[in-house]
């Protein structure tokens, strides 16, 4: 299944104060919970913000006036939120000093999940803008035994990139031709931990490799990986960090038009960020700025690797 990926409202990130960043450290942060999830319904839908912008301070988010996510940092993103189909206000506002970064509308369709990615940069000089991204969370649930994996591309300064598993003639493609702001499509793998390098983008998949991390794929879940920081590193350096997503799995009654069923990840799913990271500026290249389909001529296996806990950068 497609994952769209689409820009929302305009943006009054300019007014940021300077000095007032914060650093993800590679601390592991947990997911905000949410205690009020009601039952789910047809109109039942989730929601949930992951803060992707490098140079933005921690920040607060309101849906018609309610904070539903709290002091929340780069590097981190929020428990999947339990909403009614329909159009909401929803406000990002820097924690502590409450200014405003983005204030508009946002429409949820009943049934849906969405990932609302804080992106690009707030400096008055950026190149990418700040401006909130929302993806489509719409994976199937994969058979026992498998897993799934899209690739979302939230790194502002970062070429187009291709995602690989393994090197020569063993190499698995899981993204291909990524630019900023896009997401691949879900592929699927056994589960299991997976060493992936992130490359810049090339006809034969095969660039020089702009970061290396160790990335674990639960039985049976769906996941997004989220390339994001800078590759100069002024900011934020370059990493790749895990997250679970909610997975979809579709009933097939006799009579009744089919009904999907949204399976949201465990409440105490947590955002996994790399220890250490340093990334070197990629050497000179052209990339198309168009994402390509993501394909799999054969299923990489897993290697016996622990929780990813570093990201290394080569060259």
């Amino acid at each position: 299944m497609s994952r769209n990926a689409r820009t929302i409202g305009a943006l009054i990130a300019s007014l940021l104060v300077a000095g007032s960043l914060l650093t993800a450290g590679g601390v592991v942060a947990t997911q905000l919970t949410d205690d009020s999830a009601e039952p789910a319904t047809q109109d039942t839908s989730y929601l949930r913000v992951a803060h992707a912008s490098p140079d933005a301070p921690a920040v607060d988010v309101t849906v018609d006036n309610e904070t539903v996510v709290a002091d929340l940092s780069f590097g981190e993103v929020g428990e999947y939120l339990t909403l009614s189909a329909g159009t909401y206000n929803v406000t990002i506002a820097a924690n502590e000093s409450g200014t405003v970064v983005f204030d508009d509308t946002v429409t949820v369709d009943p049934r849906s999940v969405t990932t609302v990615a804080a992106a690009g940069e707030v400096s008055e000089d950026a190149t990418v803008p700040f401006s909130p991204i929302l993806y489509d969370d719409n994976a199937y649930e994969p058979a026992a035994g498998e897993s799934a994996i899209s690739v979302l591309h939230l790194s502002p300064d970062a070429p187009a990139v291709d995602v690989t598993v393994g090197t020569g003639n063993e190499t698995t493609v899981l993204a291909e031709n990524v630019s900023y702001g896009e997401a691949s499509d879900y592929v699927t793998v056994p589960a299991g931990n997976y060493t992936v390098d992130v490359r810049e983008a090339t006809a034969d998949n095969d660039g020089p490799i702009v970061a290396t991390t160790e990335i674990a794929l639960d039985n049976g879940s769906a996941h997004s990986a989220l390339a994001i920081g800078t590759v100069d590193g002024e900011s934020e350096p370059f990493q790749v960090i895990r997250t679970e997503d909610a997975t979809v799995d579709v009933e097939l009654p006799d009579t009744e038009t089919p009904t999907p069923t949204i399976t949201p990840p465990p409440v105490d799913n947590a955002t996994e960020t790399p220890g250490e990271n340093t990334t070197e500026t990629p050497g000179d290249t052209t990339t198309e700025t168009e994402s390509g389909e993501s394909t799999m001529t054969e299923a990489p296996s897993p290697t016996e690797t622990s929780e990813p806990v570093e990201t290394e950068a080569g060259a």
